[in-house]
């Protein structure tokens, strides 16, 4: 996949985020990746009251466009992805993605319930729990890094 092709095609998705600070450092990193789409799912507490009104202001001041939906099965549904991955320190290696394709983060500290499982595929970012902005920085790297540096 191109550069060009990977903003376009590759959407962020943060999922189940509690936290302002955690919500809004992830999606600092989709943006400074140049992604065009970013999703929250399943905001609550004050990221949902707080963090999502800022995650727009940085979103529309980046050129992108931001949605957040009540639950990841929405963002599936209505995205139509080729492929859902789930990032984690399980699974399958994470090696590259083709056509649009949705990276989800879990902004929670709870892992992936086994519905959530159920929609994607669980792919390992890296072997060790590093936080769940930290395997998307590392995923977009992997994926990305060329179209950055």
């Amino acid at each position: 996949m191109d550069c060009q092709e990977a903003v376009n095609e590759v959407i962020a998705v943060i999922h189940n985020p509690s936290s302002v600070g955690k919500l809004l450092d992830s999606v600092r990193v989709a943006l400074g990746f140049g992604l065009r789409n970013i999703v929250i799912t399943k905001a609550t507490g004050s990221a949902a009251q707080q963090g999502v009104p800022e995650a727009f202001k940085l979103a529309i001041k980046s050129g992108a466009t931001l949605m957040v939906l009540p639950d990841l099965r929405d963002a599936v549904e209505l995205l139509r992805p080729v492929a859902t991955y789930l990032l984690s320190t399980r699974g399958e290696p994470l090696d590259s993605v083709s056509g649009r394709s949705l990276l989800v983060m879990n902004a929670s500290d709870q892992p992936f319930t086994p519905s959530e499982l159920n929609l994607g595929r669980q792919v390992r970012v890296v072997g060790r729990d590093v936080g769940g902005t930290a395997l998307l920085t590392l995923a977009l790297y992997k994926l990305m890094g060329k179209c950055i540096e």
